[in-house]
């Protein structure tokens, strides 16, 4: 089925291990957004307002309500578990190809060094696969952000090949690992 005629929905009940639960957005996160505005780095590779304001920070939020409306993908919110306090993201966003998605994940500075990327990666990916029923997941990473890596590589993922001057950012380009994951790497 083209990818056209396929959305995500939201996982129900949402997805958790018991230390990060990924759930819907909510205009309540925003203090999560301008957190994130103020890293160089989440919006440099991703559509979070490099300068916030209430508003922006608000339309960034919709704008990944619209991910799921629009079938372009889906975003979710990585927050803590107990106490529901959104700290990052992780998105999949459909690809050319049918069945393919590229997933994306950022946590804010003061979650860092918990595990909560690596968490959430290993819990979106295989429902991506399962329950989504899609074919494939993929992520280009900076060669350099090794951290990055390491999520993905404790998730299953296999590095497939190095893209060179591949990515583009506002004053610089980068190269990239692709990594993926298909269903057989679940087993």
């Amino acid at each position: 089925m083209p990818d056209q005629f396929i959305s995500l929905s939201y996982p129900d009940p949402p997805l958790t291990d018991g230390v990060v639960l990924l759930r819907r957005w909510a205009e309540t996160d925003i203090a999560c957004v301008e957190e994130a505005s103020r890293d160089p780095r989440i919006p440099e590779g991703t559509t979070v307002p490099a300068r916030f304001t209430e508003a922006e920070g608000l339309a960034w939020i919709e704008r990944q309500w619209g991910r799921a409306e629009n079938a372009e993908g889906l975003s979710l919110a990585i927050a803590d578990a107990a106490s529901d306090e959104a700290l990052g993201a992780v998105v999949l966003m459909f690809r050319p190809r049918p069945g393919n998605v590229e997933i994306g994940y950022w946590v804010i500075g003061r979650a860092r060094g918990r595990r909560l990327a690596s968490r959430a990666v290993a819990l979106v990916a295989p429902w991506a696969l399962t329950d989504a029923g899609l074919a494939r997941v993929e992520a280009l990473v900076e060669a350099d952000n090794t951290a990055s890596q390491r999520v993905l590589e404790g998730a299953g993922f296999q590095r497939e090949g190095h893209l060179r001057s591949y990515l583009v950012f506002e004053r610089r380009r980068a190269d990239a690992f692709i990594y993926s994951l298909v269903p057989s790497d679940l087993s």
